[in-house]
């Protein structure tokens, strides 16, 4: 991954752990120098210091995302610093657990506010900086927008919103020269989100033996493919969605209960 990224200056949003914290790392491993956000102060620095204390080039652009003043604030914080904008990555997430019968009206407000919308607020706050620089957005979705599960229906449903957006904004920026990914995790370890699952033993076993690598994925997993649609190794591709889920999404029917005899025959 190398000088793929050389010269570039990309914001990540919610890099202060997991996997924006992998992206925005490696992409300073790939050469680009990067702005981290995160809504806390503090835990920005803690992953500028730690990410600089690696060699790379990070400078902090602290807020909160999911608020539409304060997006064009931080945009406008990171260019300054970076010089420039020439890629924005979504990645800034919440989960607030429950059904779409019983999930209450402020978790529901709250999972839409923060990982649909302020993607939202972000791609039309660096639109200038990216018109200028015919830069690229990664937008961080899920296995979830396509495969609802019935424990986050507000997540579900904000990141189907957010393939969404990225199918519109490339057909709507594509004229301008930018182009508009999104990356939809699987079952990624080492999460904040995750956290529960990785400590239990046994869930953590299962879900590896349900995803045909027979594992489950790293945060740098997402970060190297978040680089390659960054650089210009994509250079042609605009409006897709890359499922980084070790096979998870193709191995679906492997689920369905079967007889005796069909068993016979696997």
């Amino acid at each position: 991954m190398t000088g793929l990224l050389n010269g570039r200056k990309i914001l990540v949003t919610g890099a202060a752990r997991g996997i924006g914290y992998a992206i925005a790392l490696a992409a300073t491993q790939a050469g680009a120098r990067v702005a981290i956000n995160d809504i806390s102060a503090e835990t920005t620095e803690n992953a500028v210091s730690s990410i600089n204390a690696l060699g790379g080039k990070a400078h902090p652009a602290p807020g909160d995302v999911s608020a539409r003043r304060e997006a064009s604030k931080i945009v406008d914080q990171a260019a300054d610093a970076l010089g420039g904008l020439d890629g924005l990555v979504n990645n800034a997430g919440i989960v607030r657990y429950g059904t779409l019968s019983n999930s209450s009206d402020a978790d529901w407000d709250e999972t839409l506010s923060v990982n649909f919308s302020a993607v939202a607020y972000m791609c039309k706050a660096a639109l200038g900086h990216l018109t200028e620089s015919q830069g690229v957005i990664v937008n961080i979705s899920s296995i979830a927008a396509e495969h609802p599960s019935v424990t986050v229906g507000s997540y579900s449903a904000a990141k189907a919103a957010v393939l969404s957006l990225t199918r519109q904004t490339a057909v709507d920026w594509g004229p301008l020269g930018i182009r508009s990914n999104a990356i939809s995790p699987g079952l990624i370890s080492g999460t904040t989100m995750t956290s529960a699952a990785d400590d239990h033993s046994e869930t953590a076993s299962g879900r590896e033996q349900i995803v045909p690598l027979r594992r489950t994925g790293h945060p740098s997993d997402v970060a190297d493919t978040a680089v390659f649609l960054l650089s210009d190794l994509s250079r042609y591709v605009n409006g897709q969605q890359i499922l980084v889920d070790g096979g998870l999404s193709a191995s679906l029917l492997e689920f369905v209960p079967r007889t005796t005899e069909q068993d016979q025959h696997r």
